[in-house]
């Protein structure tokens, strides 16, 4: 199994570009992945874009009521901020990839049409994809970032994209959400700043995500503490620091919670642990 390493871009910490392009993109990471029935993540939710390119296998995305295939050769765009549970029955081989794609006006563009998406690829493009390697050459990346720009201009409609109901006016809460995540976050506080009480903004929240706002803002944290696991050699302490835990025994009681292991037993099997296979979603 090979890993895909791009630039070094922070997902966490915002970037502002001075262009007149209608939109920007930021790659995260890039890998070619393949698992057997272990690839089963019940409670995914991500700032990023997620795009799937199947190669082979029986997986499924599901999110709320809608449950969608992976099927071989086609492209699955799951958008940031999407709720959404994956599987597979024996086998999934696929390349993952986490991106922006933003515009100067702040459509974040995926986000606003707030579904998940297929598309069918030519196996020629899905080969070529895999065998680049952008980071490891200024001509591959370029060739990647290319390649995958065609992939997501397939999901674009002639129409500019249209808010989904409810999921535009929570836009601005979410994203102050994002960028002041922590264990301390007082979501009741933003929800007073943004014009909601706290059961109102419950029930909107539970409209677009089925889950309540605490639930989100934890489970968002969790998954960007996984990525800080994946991408980083912070120590535990570090990351409990970063995200404003007491100490490392509170950011690995809080984890343990939510995911099952403790954060060094995460860490090791991400990792490749003793057989090479690494738990990525």
């Amino acid at each position: 199994m090979s890993q895909l390493c791009l630039q070094c871009y922070n997902p966490f910490k915002g970037c502002d570009y001075l262009t007149d392009r209608l939109f920007s993109l930021r790659l995260v990471q890039a890998v070619f992945y393949e698992n057997d029935r272990h690839w089963n993540f019940p409670f995914n939710l991500y700032p990023f874009h997620t795009l799937y390119l199947v190669e082979d296998g029986d997986g499924f995305v599901r999110t709320g009521n809608t449950l969608i295939e992976l099927k071989a050769g086609e492209a699955c765009l799951i958008p940031a901020f999407t709720l959404f549970s994956c599987w597979c029955d024996s086998h999934i081989k696929k390349t993952y990839v986490e991106f922006f794609l933003d515009s100067p006006s702040g459509l974040n563009v995926f986000f606003e049409q707030g579904k998940i998406l297929t598309q069918p690829i030519p196996p020629r493009q899905l080969a070529y994809m895999k065998a680049l390697k952008p980071g490891g050459s200024l001509k591959e990346s370029m060739r990647f970032e290319g390649e995958l720009l065609c992939i997501l201009s397939l999901f674009i409609s002639g129409d500019s994209p249209k808010p989904a109901p409810g999921l535009a006016r929570l836009r601005p809460l979410l994203t102050e959400i994002h960028a002041n995540l922590g264990c301390d976050l007082q979501v009741s506080g933003l929800a007073r700043k943004h014009g909601y009480s706290p059961s109102s903004l419950s029930h909107a929240f539970k409209r677009v995500f089925q889950c309540t706002p605490k639930q989100y803002a934890q489970q968002l944290l969790v998954n960007v503490i996984k990525h800080e696991f994946l991408h980083t050699d912070k120590t535990i302490a570090q990351i409990a620091a970063e995200y404003r835990f007491c100490d490392a025994y509170y950011l690995s009681n809080f984890f343990k919670r939510h995911m099952g292991v403790s954060p060094q037993v995460y860490r090791q099997t991400i990792r490749g642990g003793n057989n090479g296979t690494r738990m990525v979603p």
